[in-house]
């Protein structure tokens, strides 16, 4: 379990990262009013990299105080999978919530991690 926990560390700095480096590439986009490739691989990335890290933080963090929020993240995980095989249009209100929530989550738990560490 040592091992896993590790790996979730390293994969809540990945998913903050790629969030952080999507959100603004997306934002670079708008004031250029260019679409750049190299943004959608981030946007991959942290979706892709979300995933993985939220279900590996439902197996290990039952007692911990995130797990409410982290059902709250696999709930999310399964409506917009089930929006997308109903085809079902995302408000692009939507998606800037989505990127903003992955942000504010994991930064609050990697400033949680090291400054709680500190107390």
């Amino acid at each position: 379990m040592n091992m896993i926990k590790r790996i979730i560390k390293v994969m809540d700095i990945a998913v903050f990262t790629f969030t952080t480096i999507a959100i603004a590439g997306v934002f670079y986009e708008g004031m250029t009013l260019k679409w750049y490739n190299i943004v959608g691989i981030f946007v991959i990335c942290m979706d892709y990299s979300f995933i993985p890290t939220t279900i590996l933080h439902l197996i290990t963090d039952r007692k911990e105080k995130w797990y409410p929020v982290h059902i709250f993240s696999m709930i999310l995980i399964i409506v917009a999978i089930i929006m997308k095989i109903a085809d079902i249009a995302y408000p692009a209100i939507t998606l800037l919530a989505w990127y903003f929530y992955l942000w504010f989550l994991y930064g609050s738990i990697l400033v949680n991690r090291y400054v709680g560490r500190r107390r």
